[in-house]
């Protein structure tokens, strides 16, 4: 089985979300084989992302369109701002016909692990990562350009993709509720995966809290600003633990700044916050140290497919506070999580403060999820993968 990964609108520059999802399941792929071949589409900007699959006998890489795919791209955005799906399909399928071409000659299947299809005329069958949509449930959160481009293409993608994979049971029923046309049996449930041994293998946590000015305890929240990622609950409920208990307790955030950044900088300052220690991006290799010494992972997320951060701290050995949302819910079936309510700031101020000095149930929980995160390992997922894949081109 001969099968095509469309990463052509992986985005080099942007770390986190469907960029760490993409490279963490094609690393899971180089370990499964199946009798299946996989050929990676890229392009000229993100190939460096994949150069370490080119040692593995059963994938290739194929350099695809490069100069010219920035202002296709730019053409069919433009496109779109008239609002009409019919033009916008035209354009695309006009403007990548031959990548299109190149990968239906070339493959059984194509899968796309970005959020939507490039084009909406391929003659091989598609499964599509649509991997939330959140612009349905907080369109506030997004500028006018950005809603209707995602209406449209979004609306193409389940209108023309034969089927789609969903990291969690909520997300495949959103999909269902929202696009009348997609049934239940085009939705495979497949959750998302992590990089466990990079995670758990031991860091130099010492160092790390002397090159960033660490306290020794604090939580650790890492994501991009974002309005969904509703980083103003946790600075709220930590206000409220100092305000009537006294307590500070320090918070350690990363992430790049998009377009909440402004309010969180904002409030922090307001509220003369010094113990939050923002340290922007970091190298891959800190992330990890972060987590291992954090006290606890806090996620605040409003909505999401599932959730990356969880993976990565029960990987991590780092106990967990986060956001009572269905896909967190569904998670807390095989981890243990503390879940609150994402919108009472007080509820999550109680939940720390009980929490905090806990250091008996904190390592339990933590000795726990290290036990029950294989359960989501990238291999794991691959599998899934592909034996969904195996079942499509079969029929």
């Amino acid at each position: 089985m001969r099968v095509g990964i469309n990463c052509l609108q992986v985005d080099p520059s942007f770390v986190g979300g469907v960029t760490s999802y993409t490279v963490g399941l094609l690393q899971g792929f180089a370990h499964v084989r199946n009798g299946c071949r996989f050929r990676v589409y890229v392009t000229a900007e993100n190939q460096h992302l994949f150069e370490t699959l080119r040692t593995h006998d059963h994938f290739g890489v194929v350099v695809t369109d490069g100069p010219g795919l920035s202002l296709k791209r730019t053409i069919c955005r433009a496109t779109s701002l008239l609002s009409s799906r019919s033009l916008y399909k035209l354009a695309t399928d006009l403007a990548f016909k031959l990548p299109r071409e190149m990968m239906d000659a070339e493959c059984d299947l194509i899968y796309t692990p970005t959020a939507t299809l490039q084009w909406f005329d391929s003659h091989k069958p598609t499964v599509l990562s649509m991997h939330d949509i959140q612009h349905v449930h907080y369109p506030e959160f997004f500028s006018w350009a950005r809603r209707l481009s995602r209406r449209i293409t979004y609306g193409l993608s389940a209108k023309y993709a034969t089927y789609f994979q969903a990291s969690s049971q909520f997300i495949k029923d959103d999909l269902l509720n929202q696009f009348r046309e997609v049934t239940p049996e085009q939705i495979e449930v497949i959750p998302e995966g992590v990089a466990i041994e990079e995670f758990a293998g031991p860091r130099a946590t010492e160092t790390l809290a002397v090159r960033y000015s660490l306290p020794e305890q604090f939580l650790f929240y890492p994501a991009q600003f974002w309005p969904h990622k509703n980083h103003l609950t946790v600075l709220r409920a930590l206000k409220h633990m100092e305000t009537k208990d006294g307590l500070k307790i320090p918070l350690v955030l990363t992430g790049g700044k998009f377009s909440a950044a402004p309010k969180i900088f904002d409030f922090i300052a307001d509220q003369s916050m010094d113990y939050v220690h923002y340290l922007g991006k970091v190298p891959f290799e800190d992330l990890v140290a972060l987590y291992q010494k954090a006290s606890f992972l806090i996620t605040a997320a409003l909505y999401e497919a599932s959730s990356l951060p969880i993976l990565e701290a029960a990987a991590a050995g780092t106990p967990i506070i986060a956001s009572r949302t269905p896909p967190n819910q569904e998670a807390s079936r095989v981890l243990q999580l503390n879940l609150f309510n994402p919108l009472d700031p007080e509820e999550l101020a109680r939940l720390i403060l009980a929490l905090w000095k806990d250091d008996k149930t904190a390592s339990a929980q933590a000795a726990y999820n290290r036990q029950h995160i294989t359960v989501y390992s990238w291999k794991n997922a691959a599998r899934k993968y592909v034996h969904f894949f195996e079942r499509i081109v079969g029929s």
